[in-house]
C-alpha cells in the first residue's frame, strides 16, 4: 500500500468518524436543546397567565370585602347542581298554589356555555290564563336565579280542561 491510499483511506476513516459524530452526539443533543426550550417556553406562558390571574385575583378582593352580602345573596339565587330535585318540588309548589297542572319533561344539565353553568328545564302547564299569570310572578319573585328561554301558550278548545296550555322552557343558573 503506498503512502497516497494510505492517506486516503485515513480521510475517508476520519470523515465517516466526524459524520458519526454528528450524527450521533451532535445532532440528538440539538433535538434536546430545542425540545427543552420549547418547554421552558410553554412553562412561561403558564407562568405569565398565572400572573395575570393572581393580579386580577387581587383586584377583586377589595371588589368581595365591600359586597359579600350581595355575593352571599347571588350564591343562595343559584340552584345546588347535586339537589335539582328542590327545585322540581318548588315548580310543583308553586304550580298547586296557583292551581294550574304541571308536567315537567325534561331536566338537563348544560355546561358552560354561558357565564354560569345551568340547568335546562322543559315543562307543560294547563289551567285558566290568570292562574298562569300567577305562577309566573311567584316564579319570577323566588329565591333561583331563572331565565325564562321560550315560552309557547296554546288556547284549548271548550272540552280540554283549561283554557290555555302552556310549553315553558327555563334556564337555572347552578352554583
Amino acid at each position: 500500500m503506498t503512502t497516497s491510499n494510505k492517506i486516503k483511506i485515513s480521510i475517508i476513516t476520519l470523515l465517516i468518524l466526524s459524520i458519526c459524530f454528528v450524527v450521533f452526539l451532535i445532532y440528538p443533543l440539538f433535538q434536546e436543546i430545542e425540545k427543552n426550550s420549547k418547554a421552558i417556553l410553554t412553562q412561561k406562558s403558564a407562568l405569565k397567565t398565572l400572573e395575570t390571574e393572581t393580579k386580577n385575583l387581587e383586584k377583586f378582593k377589595p371588589f368581595a370585602e365591600r359586597n359579600k352580602e350581595n355575593l352571599e345573596k347571588i350564591e343562595e339565587m343559584l340552584l345546588d347542581p347535586e339537589l335539582p330535585v328542590d327545585f322540581i318540588n318548588f315548580l310543583e309548589k308553586i304550580a298547586g298554589e296557583s292551581q294550574i297542572s304541571l308536567k315537567v319533561s325534561y331536566l338537563t344539565q348544560k355546561t358552560n356555555e354561558g357565564t354560569w353553568p345551568a340547568f335546562l328545564v322543559q315543562s307543560n302547564c294547563s289551567g285558566l290564563f290568570s292562574n298562569f299569570l300567577r305562577f309566573l310572578e311567584k316564579l319570577e319573585s323566588s329565591d333561583y336565579l331563572i331565565e325564562i328561554q321560550t315560552l309557547n301558550v296554546t288556547k284549548l278548545t271548550e272540552t280540554e280542561e283549561g283554557n290555555v296550555r302552556v310549553n315553558l322552557s327555563l334556564k337555572v343558573f347552578t352554583k
